[in-house]
């Protein structure tokens, strides 16, 4: 995965935190806005961003009506706010694709589930593992 990708992975992760529940062409606009992405993704690769990432899940559809008219219901993307309480919940539920080279020198194998990531504290387990058990 290119450099770009992992960048606009995380910019997309921060503005459905920030934004709620968002459809993909209202994600394209938002990423049009933001001064760090140079090019906007297609809809299918913006597609494929969405729904590989391990923090994003679809919540529901909206019915969205089309230039010719017709009304359409689209995908709504969010982030698993049962998982992600605040801010800092997003480095520590990051998989190993979308992490920053400081985050990979930071994870740490998950003692319950195997899975690398940034651990909120040296209890062993992930931030899900530890938020399952509780």
């Amino acid at each position: 995965m290119s450099a770009n990708n992992r960048r606009i992975r995380r910019v997309i992760v921060d503005l459905l935190f920030e934004y709620g529940p968002l459809t993909k062409d209202e994600m394209a606009t938002l990423l049009a806005k933001k001064k760090t992405i140079r090019a906007v993704p297609s809809p299918h690769s913006l597609s494929s961003l969405l729904s590989k990432n391990t923090q994003i899940i679809v919540v529901g559809t909206r019915k969205v009506e089309t230039i010719v008219g017709t009304k359409n219901n689209y995908s709504l993307y969010d982030i698993d706010r049962e998982l992600i309480l605040c801010k800092d919940d997003l480095t520590y539920t990051r998989s190993n694709a979308v992490m920053t080279p400081s985050e990979k020198k930071k994870a740490i194998k998950c003692k319950m589930c195997g899975r690398l990531r940034v651990q909120p504290s040296k209890i062993g387990m992930c931030l899900e593992c530890h938020r399952k058990t509780d």
